[in-house]
């Protein structure tokens, strides 16, 4: 004999209810979530700042529209890439640090010779030519003064930097450069 099955509408299923504790959690747990990511910028934008490039004075290691990351309270050694301010002057500088302080030097004829070598030996040097109002105050030297660095750009023939508006005050300086993001544009015209 053949059964007959009937055939029985099956109710709408409801989706599960969450538990009045279950949905708390989960908006506790967010909430978290979203303080934690709040407190994180927050020491993120304390410690980093980012800065785009303008000009071409840093060629090849930078170039016109390059983001940089500054890292604030790195400290500074020689050839590391630096931003800072200047008294008198528009804007953030990105410029790479060549003289520390303690370094010896002299000035002649508007001349800087830079010693980064052993002290006193000379034997190590960097000669720049300075401009005539750096080069009168640069004159009684014989060290760089605790607390100021002397920069260059990269591209040493086109920037405005140390040899123009004279040391760079600790104080002055924001941080030092960690990475740089290179400008898209650039990115676009090399591929085409």
């Amino acid at each position: 004999m053949a059964t007959v099955r009937s055939r029985q509408t099956k109710k709408e299923e409801t989706p599960p209810q969450r538990s009045i504790a279950k949905s708390l959690i989960l908006t506790i747990l967010t909430l978290l979530v979203l303080v934690v990511l709040f407190i994180s910028g927050q020491l993120v934008r304390r410690e980093y700042s980012f800065h785009p490039i303008s000009g071409t004075s840093m060629k090849p290691t930078l170039t016109e529209k390059d983001m940089v990351l500054v890292k604030r309270s790195d400290p500074i050694h020689r050839y590391d890439v630096i931003a800072f301010s200047v008294k008198g002057e528009e804007g953030k500088f990105v410029k790479r640090v060549i003289g520390m302080p303690g370094d010896t030097m002299f000035i002649r004829n508007d001349r800087m010779v830079l010693n980064i070598g052993e002290q006193g030996d000379f034997e190590t040097t960097y000669t720049f030519q300075l401009s005539p109002a750096v080069a009168e105050e640069f004159q009684d030297l014989t060290k760089i003064p605790k607390g100021l660095y002397f920069t260059t750009g990269d591209h040493i023939d086109v920037s405005k930097d140390s040899r123009t508006f004279g040391f760079v005050y600790k104080k002055e300086i924001e941080g030092r450069v960690q990475f740089h993001l290179p400008s898209l544009i650039r990115k676009q015209a090399d591929s085409e």
